[in-house]
C-alpha cells in the first residue's frame, strides 16, 4: 500500500514558568493507505495530543507532518482548514452534532462547507442520494429527520462517523469514539468502522478499551509522549479470534507497565 501519512520528529512543548514538559516527544510514525491503527497509552501519555497534532487542531513545536506529498504541518491556518475539510475526517468522544440540525442536515454539513453552498439542483440531488445511501447502509435511515436529542448515544456517534466520512476523506481520525457508549453501542460503532476500513478507509483511533483495540490492524503504544512499542496483529479481525487477540494485546501492554 502507498504511504498516506508520515510524521517525523514531532514534538509539542508546554511550559510552567521555566520548566519545560513535552506532551509529544520526537515521535516518528508512518501510516499506509487502508491501515487501521490503534493508539493506546495511559491517561496523560500524549496519545490524544498526538492525534490533535495530526489533525492540525493544535500546533507543534518541532518536526513535520506530510500527507502524501503535502507538507500539512507548515500550512497557514486558512490553507490548513481547507485541506482538513477535504482530506481528514474527525470523530471525537463527544459526538459534537449540532443540536438544532437533523441527522440528515448534520451529515450534509461538510458537503455544504466544501464550497458547495451554491450547488445546483443536480449536485444537491447527488448529495442527498449519498447521504440517504450511507444512512440506509448503517441503520440510520429511519432517523434522518430526527434531532440528536432524539437518538441513542450509539446512533448519535454513528451519525458523527457518517458526517466525518461523507466527503470520502483519505484519513479518518477517531479520539475515543466509544468512550461514552455501552458495550452494545460500542460494538455497533466498531462494526461500522471495521466495514469502512475493509472498504479502503484509513483509520487512526485512540482508545483505552482492549475490546476496541483488537479491532485494529496495528497498535501503537504511547508512553510519556514517545512511542513505547508497536504490535501488529496477524490477519483480519474475526470475532472467533477476539479472545486470542485480547490475550496477545494484554501481554504486549503488560510488558510496558500499562
Amino acid at each position: 500500500m502507498a504511504r498516506l501519512l508520515e510524521v517525523r520528529g514531532l514534538t509539542k512543548k508546554y511550559y510552567a514558568g521555566t520548566t519545560e514538559s513535552r506532551a509529544v516527544n520526537n515521535i516518528n510514525l508512518e501510516v499506509d493507505e487502508e491501515e487501521f491503527v490503534i493508539i493506546m497509552g495511559a491517561s496523560g501519555s500524549g496519545k490524544t495530543s498526538l492525534l490533535h497534532l495530526i489533525a492540525g487542531i493544535d500546533d507543534f513545536d518541532e518536526g513535520r507532518i506530510h500527507y502524501k506529498n503535502t507538507d500539512y504541518g507548515n500550512m497557514g491556518e486558512k490553507a490548513k482548514t481547507i485541506f482538513r475539510r477535504t482530506n481528514l475526517g474527525i470523530v471525537f468522544q463527544q459526538h459534537c452534532l449540532i443540536p438544532d440540525l437533523t441527522v440528515y442536515e448534520n451529515i450534509m454539513l461538510p458537503m455544504m462547507l466544501d464550497r458547495r453552498k451554491r450547488a445546483g439542483r443536480k449536485e444537491k440531488a447527488v448529495m442527498k442520494e449519498t447521504i440517504l445511501k450511507l444512512c440506509e447502509r448503517f441503520g440510520l435511515e429511519e432517523h434522518i429527520g430526527k434531532y440528536p436529542s432524539q437518538l441513542s448515544g450509539g446512533q448519535q456517534q454513528r451519525a458523527a462517523v457518517l458526517r466525518a466520512i461523507v466527503n470520502t476523506p483519505p484519513l479518518l481520525l477517531c479520539d475515543e469514539p466509544t468512550g461514552n457508549l455501552n458495550s452494545a453501542q460500542t460494538d455497533i460503532v466498531m462494526r461500522l468502522l471495521s466495514i469502512l476500513n475493509k472498504n479502503g478507509q484509513t483509520i487512526i483511533l485512540v482508545t483505552h478499551d482492549i475490546k476496541v483495540a483488537v479491532r485494529g490492524k496495528r497498535v501503537v503504544f504511547i508512553k510519556d509522549g514517545s512511542i513505547g512499542g508497536e504490535l501488529i496483529f496477524s490477519g483480519m479481525y474475526m470475532k472467533e479470534d477476539s479472545q486470542k487477540r485480547e490475550e496477545e494485546l494484554m501481554e504486549f501492554l503488560q510488558k510496558r507497565n500499562w
